[in-house]
């Protein structure tokens, strides 16, 4: 009997300790969050490991996606190129392949996070045309371009009197720490610090990082191809507003302009913004205002796997 309630009792006690564990696991801020946008990867046998010349064998050649980001990749947006191999000596009429299907994002709703949608992009009745004398070993390469997004939250402190200090004021203006939240995606922004910058006005600094193995491009770049385009590598466009657009945004590196395109340089680009306070309420204490900061942009990623195409001797 003592046995049985010993069990009883570590038996709750595994389920309450994997409850909690399960529990701290769950994101509190309003983002699941994360680095990744579309997780990729061949599907296992496609292609194989191994194929036999002369029209001997067909197989396919098939790319798996699953957003575990959270955007909501609309149709038509995620395409893949495939390269390392001839297309033509392969058998494949057209290298390129468009995602029809939109891929909908990961998501958090209260304490469940839902997961995003997957798809695969196929490559179908591949087949080596040609008569070998010997075997040889090449790869396959699948180029994917996908347009996605990141939707930041953060916030200022904001006063008519940027330069006025009272002891009464709900915030402080000049603030090395602020809090920033960033939607699950490769592109992050980081680092945010307020500093008054005149009597009526704020300035937001903040850093955009490229945290994913990928390179970003504007979000016009690919329409059916994914293939690299040099001079267009490293940008993106930013757009940084506050919550109740009532307050002006400029940023210098957006000539002036609260929307714009960028460029990094090895993953990163600091930017500098300033909030006039024009508009905020006279003789008023400081308040927080929410700052929107949205980077959109076009992601690529590539992978790679071995193949070895056999001598049939036929």
């Amino acid at each position: 009997m003592k046995k049985r309630i010993l069990f009883i009792f570590l038996l709750a006690l595994m389920l309450l300790i994997v409850g909690c564990a399960q529990k701290a696991e769950t994101p509190t801020g309003p983002f699941v969050g994360g680095e990744n946008g579309l997780e990729i990867g061949y599907v296992s046998g496609e292609p194989p490991e191994s194929v036999f010349d002369n029209n001997q064998e067909d197989f396919d050649i098939t790319v798996k996606v699953e957003n575990v980001g959270e955007f909501d990749i609309p149709a038509n947006k995620v395409i893949a190129t495939l390269s390392g191999i001839s297309a033509p000596d392969f058998s494949i009429s057209n290298p390129n392949i468009i995602l029809k299907n939109p891929l909908e994002g990961t998501h958090k709703v209260n304490s469940e996070i839902i997961k995003g949608d997957e798809d695969e992009l196929r490559f179908e009745n591949a087949k080596y045309k040609h008569d070998l004398v010997a075997d040889f070993s090449t790869s396959v390469r699948t180029d994917i371009c996908y347009l996605y997004e990141t939707k930041t939250t953060t916030k200022a402190c904001l006063k008519r009197k940027a330069t006025q200090r009272d002891i009464d004021d709900a915030c402080q203006v000049n603030n090395d720490n602020i809090r920033v939240d960033n939607s699950g995606a490769p592109i992050q922004i980081s680092g945010v610090r307020e500093r008054s910058a005149g009597t009526n006005e704020v300035q937001l600094t903040f850093t955009v990082e490229n945290r994913g193995s990928g390179i970003t491009y504007p979000p016009d770049t690919f329409t059916n191809t994914c293939v690299r385009k040099k001079d267009k590598e490293d940008r993106l466009k930013i757009e940084v507003r506050t919550g109740s657009n009532r307050h002006t945004v400029k940023c210098a590196q957006l000539n002036d302009g609260a929307t714009g395109e960028i460029k990094l340089s090895e993953n990163k680009r600091p930017l500098r913004c300033t909030i006039s306070t024009n508009n905020a309420p006279e003789g008023g204490g400081a308040f927080e205002e929410p700052i929107n900061i949205i980077a959109s942009y076009f992601y690529k990623n590539a992978i790679t796997t071995p193949l070895d195409v056999q001598d049939s001797e036929e």
